[in-house]
């Protein structure tokens, strides 16, 4: 059976405090939507005293007690998920790479807490699941990155299917062709940067920006588009009159020419 309390009235407004000063300096007291005075029945030195305070006004909700125990289990069920998830990834790392899996990681910590002050002022003690009482997991570096060796050893892989993609290939030997108004010039070149970029990430051990540019699963079919929408045009009448003392570019490719001057 749920305790009745402030702690878990629908009445009290956690938002709304009063503070005591003189004798009772240090004590508090919450809001209350139905008191008289606008506040709880009585000052506290902290929210674990909530629980010994109580009125007639009382409201915890029918379906909510008859819920109740249903609702201990979700809570452990959703608290548990947080650390198993907070562990997986402490060990693969996060499946995103916007930020490195240290922030991940301190932002399911910070999920974690909040669960657990939610199963505070929900629950009686005796009713708070067992993960509850699990240690806290620790604050950790935000810079920090999970499994490194696997990261490395995937972006090796994906760099050298990028170099060997026939489409690839074809734009890297034609894009010295392109008229510099061409509009898919520049989508050529970020294609191509985007390999560049892999191997630099790779020179410099910088594994956030690895695993980020890895995991490109449109790559190949961008640069099969870009190379089918460039021989379209190709086959196309030109109505522009063309320019005279154009500079040729000639020469071999290389990679570090696409780098923007």
């Amino acid at each position: 059976m749920k305790k009745q309390s402030c702690r878990n009235c629908h009445n009290i407004d956690l938002n709304k405090k009063e503070e005591t000063e003189g004798r009772l300096s240090g004590r508090y007291r919450y809001g209350c939507t139905v008191q008289r005075s606008g506040f709880i029945c009585g000052f506290i030195i902290s929210d674990e005293k909530l629980e010994a305070l109580v009125c007639p006004n009382w409201k915890g909700g029918k379906m909510e007690e008859a819920d109740y125990e249903r609702l201990t289990d979700e809570f452990g069920e959703r608290l548990q998920t947080l650390y198993d998830r907070w562990n997986m990834w402490k060990i693969r790392g996060c499946p995103e790479a916007d930020v490195p899996d240290g922030e991940y990681l301190n932002r399911l910590r910070s999920g974690i807490e909040a669960m657990m002050r939610q199963i505070e002022n929900t629950f009686v003690e005796a009713d708070y699941p067992e993960c509850y009482y699990a240690p806290l997991p620790p604050v950790m570096d935000v810079d920090y990155m999970a499994n490194c060796q696997q990261i490395k050893e995937t972006a090796i892989r994906a760099l050298e299917e990028y170099r060997n993609n026939k489409d690839y290939l074809w734009l890297a030997d034609h894009i010295q062709h392109l008229d510099n108004e061409d509009k898919e010039n520049s989508e050529a070149y970020r294609l191509l940067c985007h390999v560049q970029s892999l191997e630099e990430a790779i020179c410099e051990d910088a594994y956030l920006q690895m695993k980020r540019v890895s995991f490109q699963e449109s790559l190949y079919d961008d640069m099969a588009n870009c190379k089918r929408r460039i021989l379209k045009r190709k086959c196309r009448p030109s109505n522009r009159k063309s320019k005279k003392n154009s500079p040729q570019i000639v020469g071999q490719l290389r990679i570090g020419d696409l780098k923007a001057s």
